[in-house]
């Protein structure tokens, strides 16, 4: 357990050490809120900002956003230029198509398919506002499904802000046609925070408590067989050679018969996901160009998955292993961490420059449990605690040319036999951006120990790198937008997970997986073109194209198993009439992507993986949209995939052997008070 009685004294020394110096707060800006009390309370009068922002000594607060700009975006893979996999549900596990370089270059534990449902603590909105403050937001997707998430603020001193936030998620099965069953709940979670500063506002102090829980009772997607006169038939072509049969085979897997992995009181699938977050971070400004900060993250992580009667037929496909017969899976990981980081930082006004550099020290509390041990004979335990401290320096600078121009450099390493580091490097106009970066981090802890009794492996690993250039160019004509970004990536002893032998030759079992490792250098390059035509002011159409592409010799990690092509369009009318009084932006979604290979998804690993038996995706898809304000009430109206009608099936595959979702009116409601 971490010991956390010397970290609070730090902190306490810390703020006795920094609060009776005097500072240059007479030098601050007039208080936003010196107006007439008519003036105050509206959405001009009530701000935000993240202590993300304050630590980069970004100070200006953010006015509240009234538009409804793609309003009717409320799924991750929306947010993400579809560039995204899913188990087609809402909320379900998911992960990026194309590699995205790692944040993190010390230990981690590897359970990261549910990771876009958590956010991160210093991008909690602390508000600024007169008086109080309160939203929510409600999406109900097909009526089955819904997102909520909500924020009440208020203002006890001039100085003084607390405030919670909440979100839930539900999420229903789609499929089979006959009966939805809920396959997601992530309700209720919150964030209870506050916000202190001092009169002249050389002192902030920001702290949050978050509790997230997600739990998902996925059962694996459609089944491959069907039983017929007390015989079992495969329907899936595996073994057919011609890709474009193999993949019309996989037409039938939509029917009923095949969709028969429903949760009942004998078939429980669950896996579970909690994160509680504790956060403080508070600076004192000497100077303008000293100052000093602290930061203290507690963070725990605890994942649970568990299945009851594993020897049920429906759910064989989940283990077809000779040791199947225990009635229960059961596995548990708990992994606790803790971080100090102090600082110094400052802004110079000549040259225009920020600076920062910073000392963090991380403990890290791991423990497993890979239930019923004495069942199986293993050469190592399947239960096991580890314990590990990481010692860092970094820091980050920026330096701004002008109005328009800056360049900006970040890095940190890990004081550790390895040489982990990250260095990022940035320079931006008004015309274009050009980033290098380089990282290289610590293996995970799961790809290492594995997952369960049935995803067991002992394997050594090669600590990845990678480095990348990312390019972009922007450029507006009078109603012509041109943003073309490059990025060329290199990965060195890349890890992925690749489908393992199945344990009967003649099984269809698509849920196993293991890691292994490149062997050689990966070299990635995506182009992505963003195109946006608006004539007469309020018809607009933008579009973005991108593509995809493996430059590897001799691997295969990559290629075939991205898309070739992405596009992405939206078609609509944009409006504000009555001064502004109202929005109104309606019109068409139409994302396509080319079949590919899309990796598989391992239930008890909870790992996608890759696979190239089935493939998925190339359909278009379409959706109608209204968005709406009226004063500071906002609706959204969206039906999903209305073309559904002119294919045939009218069904596709988001990820082998889990259909995408059908199509679905759905609604969205957010409603301000500022007072």
């Amino acid at each position: 357990m971490v010991d956390l009685s010397i970290y609070w004294r730090y902190s306490l020394f810390f703020l006795f050490f920094a609060l009776p110096i005097s500072s240059y707060g007479s030098e601050k800006a007039e208080d936003i809120f010196e107006k007439p009390e008519e003036e105050k309370v509206g959405a001009g009068s009530t701000f935000f900002i993240t202590p993300r922002e304050v630590k980069q000594n970004y100070r200006k607060y953010h006015r509240m956003d009234r538009s409804v700009t793609k309003m009717d975006h409320f799924t991750v893979a929306e947010r993400h230029r579809y560039n995204f996999q899913d188990l087609g549900n809402h909320f379900t596990a998911a992960q990026h198509i194309f590699y995205k370089l790692p944040q993190h270059i010390g230990a981690t534990y590897g359970l990261a398919a549910y990771d876009f449902y958590f956010h991160q603590p210093q991008d909690i909105r602390y508000y600024y506002t007169s008086k109080a403050y309160a939203d929510f937001n409600i999406v109900l997707a097909n009526l089955g499904s819904f997102l909520f998430n909500g924020c009440y603020t208020q203002r006890l001193l001039p100085n003084w802000h607390i405030g919670t936030n909440w979100y839930g998620a539900m999420a229903e099965n789609e499929w089979p046609y006959s009966k939805d069953d809920k396959i997601v709940n992530a309700f209720p979670n919150f964030d209870l925070f506050t916000h202190i500063k001092n009169a002249d506002g050389c002192y902030h102090l920001f702290t949050s408590w978050s509790n997230r829980k997600y739990i998902t009772r996925e059962t694996g997607g459609v089944r491959s067989t069907k039983k017929t006169a007390n015989k079992i038939e495969d329907e899936f072509a595996f073994t057919e050679p011609n890709p474009s049969k193999r993949y019309h085979s996989s037409f039938p897997l939509l029917e009923e018969p095949y969709m028969q992995n429903k949760i009942d009181k004998d078939k429980k699938v669950m896996h579970k996901d909690l994160r509680r977050n504790f956060y403080l971070y508070h600076h004192y400004e000497y100077s303008q160009p000293l100052q000093v900060y602290h930061e203290l993250h507690y963070s725990q992580i605890k994942n649970l998955f568990t299945i009851e009667k594993l020897d049920q037929p429906l759910l064989s496909f989940i283990s077809n292993q000779p040791d199947n017969a225990c009635d229960k899976e059961d596995n548990r990981l708990l992994m606790r961490s803790l971080g100090h980081e102090i600082g110094i930082k400052g802004d110079i006004d000549q040259p225009n420059l920020f600076y920062a550099v910073h000392y963090r020290l991380e403990d890290i509390d791991l423990k497993y449990d890979f239930s019923k041990p004495e069942e199986l004979v293993y050469n190592r335990p399947l239960k096991k605690e580890k314990k590990e401290k990481g010692h860092y320096l970094g820091g980050n600078t920026r330096l701004q040319f002008g109005q328009h121009s800056q360049l900006c450099l970040d890095g940190a390493y890990l004081l550790q036999k390895g040489g982990y580091h990250k260095l990022n490097l940035a320079y931006t106009n008004h015309f274009f951006k050009i980033a290098c970066h380089t990282i290289k981090h610590k293996t995970p802890y799961i790809v290492s120990h594995g997952y369960s009794r049935h995803r067991l492996w002992d394997k050594h690993f090669v600590s990845p790198s990678a480095q990348a250039i990312d390019a972009a160019i922007w450029y507006n004509w009078t109603h012509i937008t041109v943003h073309p970004i490059i990025s060329f990536k290199k990965i060195n002893n890349h890890i992925y997970y690749r489908k393992a032998r199945p344990y009967h030759q003649n099984s269809p079992d698509h849920c196993v997986a293991e890691p292994v490792q490149a062997t050689a250098p990966i070299y990635l390059f995506s182009l992505e073109s963003n195109l946006n035509f608006c004539f007469f002011s309020y018809f607009h159409f933008d579009n973005t194209f991108t593509i995809l592409k493996d430059l590897s010799r001799n691997l295969k990690v990559f290629k075939g198993y991205m898309p070739p092509y992405i596009y992405t369009g939206r078609y609509y009318y944009a409006h504000q009439p009555y001064h502004k009084k109202m929005a109104i932006e309606t019109g068409l979604n139409i994302h396509f992507k080319e079949l590919y290979y899309g990796d598989g998804y391992d239930i008890i690993a909870q790992q996608f993986y890759r696979q190239n038996q089935f493939p998925v995706q190339g359909r278009p898809i379409v959706d109608i949209f209204c968005n709406l304000r009226i004063n500071n009430l906002k609706l959204s109206f969206k039906y999903s995939y209305i073309n559904e009608y002119f294919h045939k099936p009218e069904a596709y595959f988001a990820t082998p052997f889990y259909p995408g979702l059908k199509k679905a009116a759905d609604i969205g409601i957010h409603w301000s008070f500022f007072d």
